[in-house]
């Protein structure tokens, strides 16, 4: 009977609805719902939620009437099993729901947070913003506080920070501790608001003490992002968090004994931190753990686990670089360069400098890949912009031996002197300052790098030598006239291949030209350059083994251009050996000819002597200015 009365009501409402007489039609749902007719219960919450019937009591009219209080309470007991009342979600529900219609605020928070997560209805949350805001706007703390939850994860709303800060805030002025650590981590993300480390730590610190809090605290105090560093304070909340288990206070406890921050430095803990934390699947303790076991520190040496835990852990730019060294130098696994370069290549879009000078060696040596002098340049010389010391030197080598880019010794010098001292470094430096490129020729600050140089390991006693020679004595003129080059030639000095160990120069060509690489050879020793060729091997010797030797030995390398020679897969091999070992190349065409592309590449922009083309005087002239080639001369 009492159904079809309800009925009746909920009609005499749907009518006044469809006339738009939204008061009258919520009287009439109201009327219906307090009979418990379900279809009155949610056309009369939509009206509600659609803020097309106000329900809302005023605080008079809520003060005195109880009923709608009674029923909260009773929903309240329901929801949290209290006062001796088994927990029954539904009835919790239907509570809330009567005690909002009614317009209680606290009542409307508690369904929306039932809407919300599902609890004795299905879960809604369309229906959870609507209640949290109904009761927000009545200054309901807890309900603002939910509503900034909605807004900051994007729950049944656009995600919006700047409202969920300013609810946040407002939750807070009214004491909602809830809303603390909401509030705290919009100040240390700068989410909603700029970024303020010191408030970020004040509300912090008045959150409820477990593991993330603590954890957040301790970065503050570990960065200095408040105040100043202060690692003790540090250590101590990150202390806190381990005792909740928390995994990231773990590493990063661990990571102040490993260097020695806050608390005395120690290994042990520092790899039993790590340990823990990676058990506990913390990816960037996985990092640090290979650490404890690419170094040794807190455990035994062991490649093969930092490499598995470098795998395994959070990509980073050292971890990256870590990687690729491994798999380079085969540290407890095979040698893989593609997998260094891909490891590498990582790094370097992360901006690991080391990185980028490691992945620019491979490239500029072509071990176990590709040669590409152009690659390593780009490498190199973004490593050294970025204040990489390492790669100062091999970019002072691509400038120096035109690798990747032009010659320019200015260039060089600036960087040879930056980069890390080296035996090469600083030779290098000697032979720029001994020549003259670009920069004035200065003997004496030649000979003080030479013997800087020899100091470091770098054998320069043959270039001490000569300096001091060229100090005590005038030096030489080099100037080339017609009949000088005739007496000499006339001299008819034996041609005997060098053996000592001063610079010297190898000599690659083709047997079938040996009558005109003999004449030009002449001409060289006439003018006292030290020559290396085939017909300086002892009988009895490894033909191959011998020519590797005396290529890897000599300062300069003259490779005889012929029809012959381009043709020969032997000079092809020499020229090929040279390049990769870094010698002066010296080109000298004996004849007109194409070259293929490949040697074009390996000869670079070197300027080619056409011998076939020049006077003896004019030739002689030529090769004296080629780059360096003092040092081979007597």
């Amino acid at each position: 009977m009492e159904q079809t009365e309800a009925k009746e009501i909920y009609q005499m409402g749907v009518e006044a609805l469809n006339d738009c007489d939204y008061r009258m039609a919520g009287a009439y749902f109201k009327n219906a719902a307090k009979m418990n007719y379900k279809p009155a219960i949610a056309a009369l919450e939509k009206l509600i939620l659609e803020g097309k019937y106000k329900n809302v009591q005023s605080k008079q009219t809520l003060s005195s009437n109880t009923e709608s209080k009674e029923l909260f309470e009773k929903g309240v007991d329901y929801y949290n099993g209290r006062n001796n009342t088994k927990i029954d979600y539904v009835k919790a529900f239907e509570c809330f729901l009567s005690s909002s219609i009614d317009g209680y605020a606290f009542a409307m928070n508690w369904l929306g947070y039932c809407y919300e997560y599902g609890k004795g209805t299905k879960k809604n949350l369309d229906s959870a913003f609507g209640w949290y805001e109904k009761a927000a706007n009545e200054n309901v703390a807890n309900a603002i506080y939910h509503l900034g939850r909605l807004y900051y994860d994007g729950k049944g709303v656009q995600q919006d920070y700047n409202k969920a800060f300013g609810l946040f805030k407002k939750a807070c002025d009214l004491r909602e501790s809830l809303a603390y650590e909401y509030l705290a981590d919009c100040y240390f993300y700068g989410q909603g608001t700029k970024i303020n480390y010191e408030k970020a730590l004040q509300f912090y610190l008045k959150v409820k003490p477990r593991g993330v809090i603590e954890y957040q605290i301790g970065c503050i105090y570990a960065r200095g992002l408040s105040t100043g560093s202060d690692y003790p304070k540090a250590a101590e909340h990150f202390q806190k968090g381990v005792d909740f288990g928390h995994a990231s206070s773990m590493n990063n406890l661990g990571a102040l004994y490993y260097n020695g921050e806050g608390v005395q430095k120690d290994y042990n803990k520092a790899f039993e931190l790590f340990k823990k934390a990676s058990d506990l699947g913390d990816t960037t303790a996985h990092g640090w753990l290979a650490d404890c076991y690419y170094y040794g520190n807190g455990a035994k040496k062991d490649y093969q686990k930092a490499l598995q835990l470098y795998l395994k852990a959070k990509s980073s730019r050292h971890n990256e670089g870590q990687i690729g060294y491994i798999y380079e130098h085969g540290l407890g696994t095979p040698i893989d360069i593609n997998k260094a370069i891909e490891h590498y290549q990582k790094g370097v879009d992360l901006g690991c400098t080391g990185c980028m000078h490691n992945l620019g060696t491979l490239y500029y040596k072509g071990e176990g890949c590709q040669k590409d002098y152009n690659k390593a340049f780009e490498l190199f010389k973004k490593a050294s912009d970025l204040g990489e010391i390492a790669a100062h030197g091999w970019l002072a080598d691509c400038y120096y031996y035109g690798n990747g880019t032009k010659k320019d010794y200015q260039k060089a010098l600036q960087l040879y002197l930056k980069a890390k001292s080296n035996g090469h470094n600083e030779a290098q430096i000697g032979r720029i300052y001994e020549s003259g490129q670009d920069v004035k020729k200065n003997l004496t600050e030649a000979l003080n790098w030479y013997k800087k140089a020899n100091e470091s390991g770098e054998d320069c006693k043959a270039d001490i030598e000569r300096i001091n020679n060229l100090l005590n004595k005038k030096p030489e003129n080099k100037s080339i006239d017609k009949t000088k080059v005739e007496t000499k030639a006339n001299s008819n000095k034996p041609i005997k291949a060098y053996e000592g160990d001063k610079p010297y120069i190898f000599v690659s060509y083709s047997h079938a030209d040996s009558k005109a690489v003999k004449e030009v050879l002449q001409m060289l020793i006439n003018q006292g350059y030290r020559i290396w060729f085939d017909e300086g091997i002892r009988a009895g010797s490894s033909w191959t083994e011998n020519l590797m030797n005396h290529i890897k030995n000599a300062s300069h390398f003259i490779f005889f251009l012929s029809r012959h020679s381009i043709n020969s897969k032997y000079c092809l091999k020499e020229l090929r050996f040279a390049d990769r070992r870094n010698k002066i190349i010296i080109p000298i065409c004996i004849e007109n000819v194409n070259v293929s592309d490949e040697i074009d590449f390996l000869l670079g922009e070197v300027q080619m002597l056409f011998k076939n083309n020049l006077e003896k005087e004019e030739f002689m002239e030529k090769f004296n200015s080629s780059n360096h080639i003092e040092i081979c001369s007597r």
